[in-house]
């Protein structure tokens, strides 16, 4: 009895996980009216009025002279219209593995994927306000499973039962 529930918060907290993914990337696809490049933290941000759309984190490429000639995206954060939750993605350069998530006011939730740089799953694992809760299990280049943790807390993910997506 205790896998089946533990099977089915994990179940609502991928599900949960993926709508609330698709709400932020719908309303972080507005049409931006202003757009800010911070040249010092090596971010371009999109603005909707005073409300953040998109930002990137980016890491300049340099010529032998050490001038910047472009940009290499290395992270990207998408907003919800109320600000509320962003959607992380971390990209693969210069680090062996990607990484999705969404944080509401912050703190990390839901279900965190780490992938390989080919896309493959190297870890999975359920957060709750930056807590990792339930088992990460992490996976090897063919999708064979190396390894299972149980983090313990399970019944924190009870919790995303009321966090909503309001727009």
């Amino acid at each position: 009895m205790l896998q089946s529930c533990q099977s089915s918060l994990t179940d609502y907290a991928t599900q949960w996980t993926e709508n609330i993914k698709q709400k932020i990337i719908e309303d972080a696809s507005e049409q931006p009216d202003n757009k800010i490049l911070d040249s010092s933290r090596h971010s371009l941000t999109f603005f909707k009025g005073n409300k953040k759309l998109k930002l990137y984190l980016l890491m300049p490429i340099l010529d032998k002279n050490s001038k910047v000639v472009s940009y290499d995206t290395t992270a990207s954060i998408f907003f919800s219209s109320d600000q509320n939750f962003e959607l992380v993605r971390e990209l693969c350069l210069n680090i062996d593995r990607s990484f999705e998530g969404v944080r509401y006011k912050g703190n990390h939730i839901g279900l965190s994927l780490f992938n390989y740089c080919d896309g493959h799953v190297k870890e999975k694992e359920f957060r709750y306000n930056n807590i990792t809760v339930g088992t990460s299990t992490e996976y090897d280049e063919k999708g064979n499973v190396t390894k299972k943790v149980d983090n313990g807390n399970i019944s924190m993910l009870k919790n995303l039962y009321d966090i909503k997506y309001y727009r």
